[in-house]
């Protein structure tokens, strides 16, 4: 686009109804919205009579809730929105998608119902709550009578006449003697001087006692309330009463400041017995955070009518470690049933696509051109792969959600596999692959057998997948190292192989670990990063390990005591010269 006007045209449009003015609205806010402050022009702010115009004509109502459907990043915006109505106002700043800059250079200038609202957002940053905490103390002060001038100067007196007396001690007299020093330094004048300090003059005046350091409130760990019929409280114990009188913690408003769970308010609404019921107090005060509540309903003796509640509060108590592991797995699982629900919904559709693929690639609906039937087959073949992919998603949330709770495999359950001759298969079924490219494993594998303890299908399904993956991304002319010893590790006496990473797959892991790794990586349809990690995933559900060491890969299998002698170290590499 060379010349944007699609402002220009929209404010030469002439909104004829509701519907074509809701229309010219959203389009309005929409475009002001996504332009910076930097481009603001005249048409800008001719826009904003526009929308102005618009809210008088549609409502509050209307206009708010076009406003919230929209994604606001222009401060101009928001700050000229903020100054309408309540609804407007409050839309706008639940719209408003700003930077933690700019927030900090428009809530000064904010309404006080404006800044109200925002400070009900979560999402603004410290630096922006701590500014709005600032104003908050003038945002909540009464305004000053009207003639109101404050005094030319300030009634102190020197410290000296003050400071005579002792500030501890000496019983009732010696408080008697504070009062009377304070008093007689409020009612002796000050010579004013022209270059006298303001502040140094105004920390001359003490209050009686303000040197001595107040004691911290001890903490609430419960509360006694009485609620009427209507679940207003009535009456609370401690010094947290004022904090609690007059909330109704069992009205089902989202936008009370005292709230219950579902389930309680359920059963405040039946009127029984509630124990262990949540309620969250919000604020910033000791009143405020997580609480339990007990309660009981309370009945009049002589009618039976139902006459409010006797009710308590308490902390909850901290959780236990038992507890937080018991929530993560909880969490675990729900988070693996639900990606197993996603899979299956994403493969019933997949699973059409690629039999019906299959019926016209076949020609089993009928006689099919020859460029349909390769369309149906590449079509097929996509599906497959997605399919494939899926599979490989299901079982790595399987084995990172179980691999925290199965433990060791009993003796009897141990399957036995030999490494060497398992890699040597491997590397020979890979020659075709690296051939074209004149690249070749160099291998030092021990001679003899090298019993681990993995299923075969298992090991080579694990194994088949690093070891392509490493053969895809080599360059012309690539020798991988594949080194495999034998010795002490963190697993005891273990197998350690260790596999060079070709510069490519290096690279894409880097991009993975940063988030920047594209389909085409050497790791297929899911990325390298996915496939290394399923790999670790299957090597760790049978008590090993993978790291990467710099430019390599390290993986350690604990080795079966089948074994009785280390294997001797033998060299061999084989050219797989095209």
């Amino acid at each position: 686009m060379i010349v944007d006007d699609r402002l220009e045209t929209v404010l030469r449009t002439v909104a004829a109804g509701p519907g074509a003015a809701a229309t010219q609205m959203r389009q309005l806010v929409d475009l002001l919205g996504r332009t910076p402050a930097a481009r603001w022009t005249q048409a800008h702010t001719n826009a904003l009579a526009r929308i102005d115009s618009l809210v008088a004509m549609l409502g509050e109502q209307r206009s708010a809730s076009l406003i919230r459907a929209l994604s606001l990043r222009s401060p101009i915006l928001v700050e000229h929105l903020a100054e309408g109505g309540p609804k407007v106002a409050l839309a706008a700043i639940t719209a408003a998608r700003l930077q933690p800059r700019e927030w900090l250079a428009i809530i000064p200038d904010l309404p006080v119902q404006a800044r109200g609202f925002l400070r009900h957002r979560r999402d603004l940053g410290a630096e922006v709550e701590a500014l709005l905490a600032r104003l908050g103390v003038t945002d909540f002060a009464l305004p000053l009578p009207a003639g109101f001038e404050p005094l030319a100067e300030a009634q102190t007196a020197p410290v000296a006449e003050v400071a005579d007396v002792a500030p501890y001690g000496g019983g009732i007299g010696a408080i008697i003697a504070r009062i009377e020093a304070f008093r007689r330094a409020r009612e002796a004048p000050r010579a004013a001087t022209p270059d006298a300090d303001p502040a140094a003059a105004a920390r001359q005046t003490r209050l009686p006692f303000a040197e001595e350091p107040l004691r911290p409130a001890p903490p609430v760990s419960s509360i006694d309330l009485v609620l009427n019929a209507e679940g207003a409280v009535m009456m609370a114990d401690t010094a947290l009463a004022p904090a609690f009188v007059g909330l109704r913690p069992f009205a089902d408003d989202p936008d009370a400041c005292a709230c219950c769970d579902p389930a309680t308010l359920g059963a405040a609404r039946a009127r029984l017995p509630i124990t262990g019921g949540r309620l969250e107090r919000e604020g910033t005060g000791a009143a405020s955070g997580a609480w339990r509540i007990d309660a009981v309903p309370r009945f009049a003796p002589d009618s039976g009518h139902f006459s409010g509640w006797h009710a308590r509060l308490r902390r909850p108590p901290a959780p236990s470690s038992a507890d937080i592991v018991a929530a993560n797995d909880d969490l675990r699982t729900r988070s693996a049933d639900r990606l197993r629900q996603m899979l299956h919904e994403l493969r019933t559709p997949i699973n059409a696509i690629q039999g019906f693929a299959e019926l016209i690639q076949q020609q089993l609906l009928g006689p099919t051109p020859h460029q349909y039937r390769s369309l149906s087959a590449s079509i097929a073949a996509d599906a497959a792969r997605m399919l494939a992919g899926f599979e490989d998603v299901e079982r790595l949330a399987h084995l990172e959600g179980t691999a925290h709770r199965e433990g060791p495999a009993a003796a009897e359950d141990i399957v036995e596999t030999d490494l060497t001759a398992l890699l040597i298969r491997l590397i020979a079924q890979l020659e075709p692959l690296l051939a074209p490219r004149q690249a070749m494993f160099a291998a030092d594998i021990p001679e003899g057998p090298l019993p681990v303890a993995m299923a075969p299908e298992d090991l080579e399904r694990t194994l088949w997948r690093l070891m392509a993956l490493v053969a895809s991304a080599a360059s012309h002319g690539d020798r991988l190292q594949l080194v495999v010893r034998v010795g002490a590790g963190p697993l005891g006496f273990a197998v350690h192989l260790t596999l060079a990473l070709p510069a490519a797959l290096a690279a894409a892991e880097e991009a993975a670990a940063s988030g920047h790794e594209s389909i085409a990586s050497p790791g297929g349809m899911l990325g390298s990063g996915f496939a290394l990690r399923l790999c670790a995933a299957e090597l760790r559900a049978v008590g090993g390990i993978m790291v990467r060491e710099e430019a390599a890969l390290l993986v350690t299998l604990p080795l079966l005591t089948g074994a009785r002698h280390a294997p001797s170290q033998k060299g061999t590499a084989g050219s797989l010269s095209g």
